[in-house]
C-alpha cells in the first residue's frame, strides 16, 4: 500500500501499487513479444524463396502459433503501467525533495525566443535578467575541460574567442532574486542538473511556419520574418520538441509576443511555487 501525494507532498489517497514481481513479468513479456515478431518476420522472409504452396502453408502455421502465444501473453498484460520504448518503467522511481530558495533559471525554446526574452526583460526587469555570456580567448581543449569540471554549462565558438555560459554567472543572477534567462542548447540541460541547477524549461509551440511569419511587433520584431526564416525556425522547433520534450516543464501556444510572454510568466510563477522533486541519488 502507498499514499499518492500532490506536488506539495500532501496525502491525496491511499492505494495499492503493482508488485516488483509483476513489473518484471511485464518487462519480459514485452521483450518476448518483440523478439517473437522479429523471428516471425525472418521466417516469412526465408519462406518467400520457396514455392507458393509451401510458403502459404508455412505462413498459416506460423501465424497460428504466434497468435496462440500472443493471446497467452496478453492474458497477463499490465498495459496501464507506464513504460518507455526501451521497456524501462518509472513505476518505482525513487525521488527526493529539493528546496529551491532562489528563483529558478528559465529556458525558452521555440521560434522567436530572442524577441520573447527581450520583452520579458524590458517589461519585468526586476523579475527576469539575461545571463551574460563571458568572452574567453582560450583553446577548444581548455573550454571543454571547463565543461567537464562543471565550471561551464555551454559555449559558442566565435571568431577568435568563445562565448561561454558559466555556472558562476548563473548563480550571480539567481542570488540577486532574479530569474536568469539562459541561452544554451537543449543538450546542456543535463549539465545544469549535474551542478544542482534545475531550470524551468518552456517550449513555445506554433501551429505552422505561416503563423510565425505573421507575427509582428513594432518594438521587438521590427524586421519582418521572412518565409525562409519562419520555415527554418518551425522545423528547428519541431526537432527540439521531438528530441528534448522530456525536459519541458510547460508548453505555451504560439501567438503574439504579449500573449506568449503572459503564458510564460504564468508558468514560471506556478513552477517557482511548487515543491521540486528530482530522482533520488541523481544530480
Amino acid at each position: 500500500m502507498a499514499w499518492q501525494l500532490d506536488e506539495n507532498a500532501q496525502q491525496i489517497q491511499r492505494g495499492q501499487i503493482p508488485s516488483k514481481y509483476m513489473m518484471d513479468q511485464e518487462f519480459y513479456r514485452r521483450h518476448s513479444v518483440t523478439d517473437m515478431k522479429e523471428d516471425s518476420s525472418k521466417t516469412l522472409s526465408a519462406a518467400a524463396r520457396r514455392s507458393f504452396f509451401r510458403r502459404k502453408q508455412k505462413h498459416k502455421r506460423s501465424s497460428s502459433k504466434d497468435g496462440k502465444e500472443t493471446v497467452a501473453l496478453d492474458a497477463i498484460s499490465t498495459d496501464s503501467i507506464p513504460f518507455f520504448d526501451d521497456c524501462v518503467s518509472l513505476a518505482y522511481q525513487r525521488v527526493q525533495k529539493v528546496e529551491c530558495t532562489y528563483p529558478r533559471p528559465v529556458l525558452i525554446f521555440g521560434p522567436l525566443t530572442d524577441a520573447v526574452k527581450d520583452m520579458l526583460v524590458k517589461e519585468s526587469p526586476g523579475k527576469f535578467c539575461r545571463c551574460l555570456l563571458e568572452v574567453m580567448k582560450a583553446s577548444q581543449q581548455a573550454i571543454e575541460r571547463g565543461v567537464k569540471d562543471f565550471l561551464f554549462i555551454d559555449y559558442k565558438r566565435r571568431s577568435g574567442h568563445f562565448d561561454v555560459t558559466t555556472v558562476a554567472s548563473i548563480k550571480e543572477i539567481t542570488e540577486k532574486g532574479c530569474h536568469c534567462l539562459l541561452d544554451i542548447a537543449p543538450h546542456a540541460i543535463e549539465r545544469l542538473h549535474n551542478v544542482h541547477i534545475y531550470p524551468i524549461v518552456v517550449f513555445v509551440r506554433y501551429k505552422n511556419a505561416k503563423q510565425i511569419k505573421e507575427q509582428k511587433d513594432p518594438v521587438y520584431l521590427r524586421d519582418k520574418v521572412s518565409q525562409k526564416h519562419s520555415k527554418e525556425q518551425f522545423e528547428s522547433a519541431q526537432k527540439i520538441e521531438q528530441d528534448y520534450s522530456k525536459f519541458f516543464t510547460g508548453i505555451v501556444q504560439g501567438g503574439s509576443l504579449p500573449y506568449v510572454c503572459t503564458q510564460i510568466m504564468t508558468i514560471v510563477d506556478q513552477e517557482q511555487s511548487k515543491v521540486l522533486w528530482t530522482p533520488h541519488g541523481g544530480p
